[in-house]
């Protein structure tokens, strides 16, 4: 330590560099933004979607839609739905001024770079009665009923353009330009139009992730500050840890740039979780080193200033090297064990914040010693308002722990067991709408489309074909496609689009079903390569689905609709030898993306259990330390959840990680608490050495805590839900971490020291000791 603070000057200079080298580079790291890679590679319904994307072209559509107030031709008062206007003996033919304005709008749309213009649908205008087959009413009715809930609402005024997007790769231009010419072009039409689809809802994800999470982080920093300054009031003890926090975010992301990675939705988080790391470990040290400015009377005359700082640095650092160590040991392996994980992105996190770690950890022995041991006249930190009050509680709590430890004991448990059930009722989230606050533009639009015009989650049913199609198969098809309807047939939140429809439109004829289909073929080739791969032998039945239902019913439909087919398949031994039936998409990968984050939760926290078990017995030579030390940590993690369970709150992505997450966060104050007590205990009573803790690192687990709720708060303002949660959520956890290192964690420490002679000795001088002890 001696070394550390005669070089800490060159080694803060040299801090100071590297973090401006690194500012640039920081900059330049990005996102990854497929919703793919929160999948194993494994995982079935990812192959699904990969090979539809192969067989059938592009999956990600977006949904123009508007209302238009007369939009078929039809004189006289107009129907007040669709139904109403088919049953009509009219021409069935769209309105010739919204024909046009459709068509337009079309035209403009397939000019944007990234939109598949090829494979654009819009509502076909019924006025070309050339074509053979318009010349027929009852051909012009099935044509809309056919697009019904995709191109025409039943209002019978709502209508809409599907555009198919490119990946990025083939259109050599980003999601985000593509997607804000689609809403350019929606803006400058007379009517309200709503655009949405998933890849506008993951693409706002991301966005509204990156850029508030920038934005929060920066004014949760200055909140810090705020709340810092008014602790102490002194800019040293707010720019120590300030800059820390700030030095190793910019550095972790300049290193994670070089290395080639990219941030996730998850490694959002990266900022605020380097942000509790830095902050509560230089609350401790600050603390720390008040009190021994005090404890031994050091407060500086001119005289000896020089020679006291530097003595006080060195018993500081010295006393709070391994603390500080092991708290970031213990860190890393918490998020560490989220390397058992099968997706990607929660890997990468594990990598990430095992990183920032070891960077907050580098920083705490460049920028604390040049904090303690700089300046001739250094002024210890001052009081924090309202300490006096701070003091009092902390000796009534530890007085209750100390006095009334069976009473602590049965609250504890009943608080526990009573939180433990809530965790098996939580639900998932599986409405992806829900991520996005209520007047967010993207609800409102998908609250549009569904409720006018139809469902926007895609999915789909595929499966092989015989090397040359037959009349039996498509008839066979057509069987299912019923089968498919009879079973939804209550269910207004699901449309179904088969081949088979298609070869249903009037005039039939005599025609069997391979004839109509080359007939169909020759006449819309682009709608039925949308349902009919010749070349690969593949066959889709499309399904549309409400995105905003509830997440029993989306989960429902999704099963009903597998059943359905696996059990069709399976009566059917000629079809099963030969075909492979699936029903996938990205309406379910959406609707599974919680899951598949929760699906390696509980390994991921048994590893972290045994991961933090190891280190804490390591770091306090006792096996008993480390047991006890875990249930501080465990209790306010099912305090938390169980909580979310009983409420009924479901569980959505910025709750899914909060197990692992607190548990690598909460047992920095515990390691705190736990040191400062063996310290006390070397010369006092356990009794004593419970309330030196609680005074010194006990005041310290406070101060932190309430600074970082003050900051985690600002989280709330977010417009992304998921973040909003996580804000709160850890704040909850801090709260909780306050009572399971304060009131938990001293009455395990009561029970299970073992009593020295120097605690017999000292109940003996006390006349209430014999009453004491066995309270």
């Amino acid at each position: 330590m001696k070394t550390l603070i005669l070089l800490r000057n060159y080694l803060l200079l040299a801090a100071v560099i590297a973090v401006l080298v690194s500012i640039p580079i920081s900059g330049r790291l990005e996102f990854d933004q497929r919703i793919e890679s929160f999948f194993a590679d494994d995982n079935p319904d990812i192959r699904l979607l990969r090979r539809s994307r192969q067989d059938f072209g592009g999956d990600e559509f977006v949904v123009v839609a508007w209302t238009e107030d007369r939009l078929l031709d039809i004189e006289g008062d107009y129907p007040v739905s669709l139904a109403a206007a088919l049953e009509i003996n009219v021409l069935h033919r769209v309105d010739a001024d919204v024909a046009r304005r459709i068509h337009a709008t079309t035209a403009q749309l397939n000019q944007i770079p990234g939109v598949n213009a090829e494979k654009t649908q819009q509502l076909p205008d019924m006025r070309d009665l050339r074509d053979p087959d318009l010349r027929f009413r009852n051909t012009r009715k099935a044509v809309f009923r056919l697009f019904e809930g995709t191109l025409i609402g039943r209002d019978g005024r709502t209508t809409g353009i599907v555009l198919e997007l490119m990946s990025e790769a083939e259109a050599g231009i980003s999601r985000a330009e593509t997607l804000a010419q689609i809403r350019a072009v929606a803006e400058s039409m007379p009517a309200d139009v709503a655009v949405a689809g998933e890849p506008v809802q993951v693409f706002d994800m991301f966005r509204l992730v990156e850029e508030d999470g920038q934005i929060l982080f920066l004014v949760s920093l200055a909140i810090l500050s705020t709340v810092l300054v008014a602790m102490f009031r002194s800019l040293r003890w707010v720019l120590a840890p300030v800059g820390l926090v700030l030095g190793s975010v910019v550095a972790t992301r300049a290193i994670l740039y070089l290395v080639g990675a990219q941030l996730s939705m998850v490694s959002s988080m990266l900022n605020s979780l380097v942000t509790v790391i830095g902050i509560a470990t230089c609350m401790h040290v600050i603390v720390h080193y008040r009190d021994l400015r005090r404890d031994m009377s050091l407060q500086p005359t001119d005289s000896n200033a020089k020679s006291d700082f530097p003595a006080v640095a060195r018993q500081t650092l010295t006393d709070m090297a391994a603390p500080i160590f092991w708290t970031c040991v213990t860190t890393a392996v918490g998020f560490g064990s989220l390397l058992v994980s099968q997706i990607t992105p929660v890997r990468s996190f594990s990598i990430m914040m095992c990183l920032a770690t070891g960077v907050v950890l580098l920083g705490c022995f460049i920028i604390l010693p040049a904090t303690l041991g700089s300046g001739s006249r250094l002024r210890p930190p001052a009081n924090v308002p309202m300490e006096r009050w701070l003091d009092r509680a902390l000796r009534v709590t530890c007085r209750g722990v100390e006095q009334k430890p069976l009473l602590t004991a049965v609250i504890c448990l009943v608080l526990f067991v009573a939180a433990i059930p809530g965790v098996f009722r939580l639900t998932i989230e599986t409405d992806f709408s829900k991520n996005f606050k209520e007047s967010s533009s993207i609800v409102q639009s998908l609250k549009f489309i569904e409720s006018r015009l139809g469902g926007a989650g895609s999915w789909e049913v595929s499966f092989d074909t015989p090397e040359k199609l037959t009349d039996d198969f498509l008839n066979v098809v057509k069987e299912l496609t019923e089968e498919l309807r009879a079973l939804t047939m209550d269910d207004d939140s699901i449309r179904i689009l088969s081949l088979t429809d298609v070869l249903s439109l009037p005039p039939r004829g005599v025609l069997g079903p391979v004839k109509t289909l080359e007939k169909a073929t020759r006449k819309q080739p682009r709608l039925i390569e949308t349902l009919y791969n010749e070349k690969l032998r593949r066959m889709r039945i499309v399904l549309r689905s409400i995105e905003q239902q509830s997440s029993e019913n989306k989960v429902a439909q999704i099963a009903k609709i597998r059943t359905c087919v696996r059990e069709f398949f399976a009566s059917r031994p000629e079809l099963s030898q030969t075909t492979t039936p699936a029903a996938s998409g990205m309406f379910v990968l959406l609707a599974e993306l919680i899951q598949s984050l929760l699906d390696d939760q509980l390994r991921s926290f048994v590893v972290a259990t045994v991961g933090i078990l190891a280190c804490m017995t390591i770091a306090f030579r006792s096996l008993r330390i480390g047991l006890i030390s875990l249930l501080p940590n465990i209790f306010p993690v099912a305090m938390v959840m169980g909580t979310l369970g009983w409420i009924g709150m479901p569980v959505n992505i910025g709750t899914a990680m909060i197990t692992s997450v607190s548990m690598g966060l909460t047992v920095d104050s515990t390691i705190h608490y736990i040191t400062a007590f063996e310290r006390a205990r070397r010369t006092t009573s356990v009794t004593e050495a419970l309330q030196i803790a609680h005074a010194g690192a006990g005041r310290a687990v406070v101060f932190a805590s309430l600074a970082l709720v003050a900051g985690f708060m600002v989280l709330t303002a977010s417009r992304f839900v998921p973040l909003v949660y996580f804000g709160a959520l850890l704040s909850l956890s801090m709260i909780g971490g306050i009572f399971g290192d304060l009131v938990l964690l001293p009455l395990l420490l009561r029970w299970t020291t073992p009593v020295s002679s120097r605690d017999i000795a000292m109940q003996t001088e006390s006349p209430d000791g014999p009453q004491t002890q066995s309270s």
